[in-house]
C-alpha cells in the first residue's frame, strides 16, 4: 500500500482568527504585528492585505506606505492557541498520527486509514467544510495529499488560499515541469542561484 501523507496549512492564520474574531474587519486588509510601533514587524496579513501587497517581514511603517487602508492589530498568541487547539481537535477524529509542524500547520499519516489519496481528498474536503462550521466561517486551509512529507507540504503551497492539491505518481511529472525551484519548501534565492 502506497503511504498517504496529508499537509494540512492554515491560511494567513492570525490575520484570519483576527478577522473571525472581529466582524469589521472582515475583508479588509489586516496586518498582525508584533508591536504596533512603525518600527513593529507585520508577522501575519490578511489575504486582502497580501494582494495590496503587503508582506511578513515589513515594518507597520513599509506597510502602511504600500497600503495605508490597512489595519493593524498586536498579536494575541492565546487567542491563536485556542482556535488552533479547536482545529487539532476535528484532525484528532481523523487519525493519531499528527505530527504539530507549526501553530498552523500539520502533518497527517493516513496510510492505512484510507484506500489511496482520493479517499483523502474526500475526508479533508469535509474537514474544510468542518472547520468553517465549527471553529469559524472566516478560516480556510490549504491542503495537500502525496505519498511523501515533501510532496504533500509542496502541494498544499501550489493552490492558496483555501485550495486541494493531490499529488500522485502519475501526475508527479506534471505538477514538477509547472513549479519553480522556489516553490519547493527550504529553497530561496540564494539556494536557488547555488543548485542553478
Amino acid at each position: 500500500m502506497s503511504p498517504v501523507i496529508v499537509h494540512l496549512d492554515m491560511n494567513s492564520y492570525f490575520a484570519s482568527v483576527e478577522q473571525q474574531a472581529n466582524v469589521h474587519l472582515r475583508g479588509r486588509p489586516v496586518g498582525v504585528c508584533a508591536y504596533l510601533q512603525p518600527r513593529g514587524c507585520v508577522i501575519a496579513a490578511s489575504v486582502e492585505a497580501k494582494r495590496l501587497g503587503i508582506k511578513v517581514g515589513m515594518t507597520v511603517q513599509e506597510a502602511r506606505q504600500k497600503a495605508p487602508d490597512t489595519f493593524f492589530v498586536q498579536n494575541d498568541p492565546a487567542k491563536y492557541r485556542a482556535v488552533t487547539s479547536r482545529i487539532f481537535g476535528i484532525l484528532s477524529e481523523i487519525s493519531d498520527r499528527i505530527e504539530h509542524y507549526s501553530i498552523d500547520e500539520a502533518f497527517l499519516d493516513l496510510t492505512g486509514w484510507c484506500r489511496d489519496a482520493a479517499e483523502a481528498a474526500f475526508i479533508f474536503s469535509r474537514v474544510k467544510k468542518r472547520i468553517r462550521e465549527e471553529v469559524g466561517e472566516w478560516l480556510r486551509c490549504s491542503v495537500g495529499i502525496a505519498h511523501t512529507r515533501f510532496l504533500a507540504k509542496f502541494a498544499s503551497d501550489r493552490q492558496k488560499p483555501d485550495g486541494m492539491v493531490v499529488i500522485t505518481k502519475e501526475n508527479l511529472d506534471w505538477h514538477l515541469a509547472h513549479a519553480d525551484l522556489e516553490d519547493a519548501c527550504g529553497i530561496g534565492k540564494r539556494l536557488r542561484r547555488r543548485l542553478e
